[in-house]
């Protein structure tokens, strides 16, 4: 009896119910973003781009075409308000970026790398696991305090057939009430870190999406806002024609 009492108490111990690093953020991504392993997504943002002095300088109209499961990507992206949109393409087999006048040209490198990263955040993250977790206690973020986290991912799901490997994922996650409400990387193409708030979640067959989001770029000190994103359009899964993928 003394022994099953014991057990008990050590079972139900606050260092027992502790969850470690890893299994918060584990635990916040599912909070979040629900399951999206094997589904699709087709959405419409409306994305608007800010100066360091916070004048709006270009809005963007981006159409998301998305195979989690199939590792297919495609972006039609256009400014606002004009005709034909640039489609980026990305397959296992193929990547490139395929110009308004039907030009294709291949992904450059920091191209390429910021795109496997930003495919490791937000709800495409979600489904995959890290190699290492961190906590690094409570920052300020632009919208308050949240708990930050160092993660890093070592291998990279969606990789081009032929390339064994690419520079691992390291970043951060925020987590507030339980939750990831944002994440940020050291962006190849900003050359700074960045990071994304996420705001309005939407649920749909099991997936969360946030439907509104903020980016910020660090200068200094402090996050400076670089853009703002509204999702127009969404739709989670539904069949996707193969003739976007190629």
């Amino acid at each position: 009896m003394k022994r099953s009492l014991a057990l008990i108490l050590a079972l139900f111990s606050p260092l027992a119910l502790t969850q470690s690093p890893k299994e918060a953020v584990e635990a916040a991504f599912k909070a979040a973003f629900g399951n999206w392993r094997g589904k699709t997504y087709q959405g419409l943002d409306r994305v608007a781009y800010y100066t360091p002095e916070g004048q709006e300088t270009q809005v963007l109209r981006i159409r998301t075409y998305l195979d989690l499961g199939g590792c297919r990507l495609r972006l039609e992206i256009a400014p606002e308000g004009e005709g034909a949109p640039a489609a980026l393409v990305y397959t296992r087999e193929r990547q490139f970026l395929r110009l308004p006048d039907g030009r294709e040209t291949p992904l450059d490198d920091r191209l390429f790398l910021e795109l496997i990263f930003a495919w490791q955040t937000g709800f495409t993250g979600a489904a995959f696991g890290y190699d290492e977790v961190a906590s690094l206690g409570k920052v300020a973020l632009p919208d308050g305090e949240a708990e930050a986290y160092r993660v890093v991912r070592r291998t990279h799901a969606c990789l081009p057939k032929g390339v064994l490997e690419a520079k691992p994922y390291e970043g951060k996650v925020y987590l507030r009430e339980g939750k990831v409400v944002g994440e940020g990387y050291f962006s190849p193409i900003l050359g700074a870190e960045t990071l994304f708030l996420y705001r309005d979640f939407r649920e749909e067959g099991g997936a969360r999406h946030p439907l509104k989001g903020e980016g910020y770029v660090r200068q200094g000190d402090r996050w400076v806002l670089f853009s703002r994103g509204e999702t127009l359009e969404a739709q989670v899964d539904l069949p996707l024609e193969e003739a976007l993928f190629r």
